[in-house]
């Protein structure tokens, strides 16, 4: 099937079917990757507003805005990601010696996972934070809590490699 006849292309102005093609081949995304495209992007903003505030060494308010970060509204699949932003803020409150801020970070937001292997991983990071700051039976009960975690893990379906 001939979407343009040969006769009517030589009459199209310059770029004129490039852009017909390319409307042909561009994907309508649907309304929910649409929202996380947003969803993400002010959450990168809100990052920058992070990373500024630790800059400036407010580290309590810095604290404050990446909470604003894990309470926006993300799909569950979404979850791999956010635990890496977490345990990232954790790690820059723990290396500007701000360890109490980094556990209220995890505390606050641990609940929004639902992903077993990734509490542990929070729990365990929560642990190392508690046992830099001398507090060993707390810290001893996170590794403990985090290994009952990842014994009790149900088997996972193999997962998709999305290319």
């Amino acid at each position: 099937m001939r979407l343009i006849s040969a006769r009517s292309r030589r009459q199209l102005p310059a770029g004129a079917l490039l852009v017909i093609l390319l409307s042909l081949e561009v994907p309508i995304l649907s309304s929910q990757e649409s929202e996380l495209g947003k969803t993400r992007k002010i959450a990168e903003a809100q990052h920058d507003i992070v990373m500024i505030l630790i800059k400036k060494k407010d580290f309590t308010k810095a604290a404050e805005e990446a909470n604003k970060i894990f309470q926006m509204k993300w799909p569950d699949d979404e979850e791999s990601v956010l635990k890496d932003e977490l345990l990232r803020f954790s790690d820059l409150f723990r290396h500007y010696n701000q360890p109490a801020l980094a556990l209220q970070l995890l505390d606050k937001n641990m609940g929004l996972f639902k992903s077993r292997k990734i509490r542990a991983e929070i729990l365990k990071d929560k642990a190392y934070l508690l046992e830099g700051m001398g507090q060993h039976d707390p810290a001893l009960e996170c590794f403990r809590e985090a290994k009952h975690l990842l014994e009790d893990e149900p088997p996972q379906p193999p997962q998709r490699i999305k290319k």
